[in-house]
């Protein structure tokens, strides 16, 4: 298993600074873009108003927006709340087994908020190179029957 993972950190940390081609950039903004639409129209459902009062209740410092209301709370429960409308729907992004969206993009736009991280840094950690390894761990390391 540490070896899998030290490949992992190897590969995420070599591809941070490396150039992404145009078509990489456009459909990773199409799915940054997807799953804050699922995130903001999610607010008005049940799970979505659930984690929303949930966030709202614990309170706790103004760190990072809630999107689809008019609060800010911390890192954590801002990315948990955002997480539930995310994924209220089931209209978030789907390679057709994962839906990578809800879980990521609510973390990293926590984090990068949190840091004070850019557009560019929001793209490329919490929507690019996320899904890529995401997606690929998944494909390759699956049970056997």
């Amino acid at each position: 298993m540490a070896k899998i993972i030290d490949s992992l950190v190897e590969y995420m940390l070599a591809a941070r600074h490396a150039q992404l081609p145009a078509e990489v950039i456009q459909k990773g903004k199409s799915h940054l873009l997807d799953s804050l639409a699922a995130i903001v129209s999610g607010a008005t459902l049940k799970p979505g108003k659930l984690g929303l009062q949930h966030a709202r209740a614990l309170g706790g410092k103004e760190e990072c927006s809630v999107l689809g209301a008019n609060f800010k709370t911390t890192s954590i429960m801002a990315a948990f709340a955002n997480g539930m409308s995310g994924h209220a729907d089931e209209t978030d992004d789907s390679n057709s087994q994962l839906h990578p969206g809800c879980a990521i993009v609510p973390a990293a736009l926590a984090m990068g908020e949190l840091n004070n991280r850019s557009g560019e840094a929001l793209l490329r950690a919490g929507d690019v190179l996320t899904r890529d390894a995401g997606t690929e761990a998944t494909r390759n390391h699956r049970p056997s029957p």
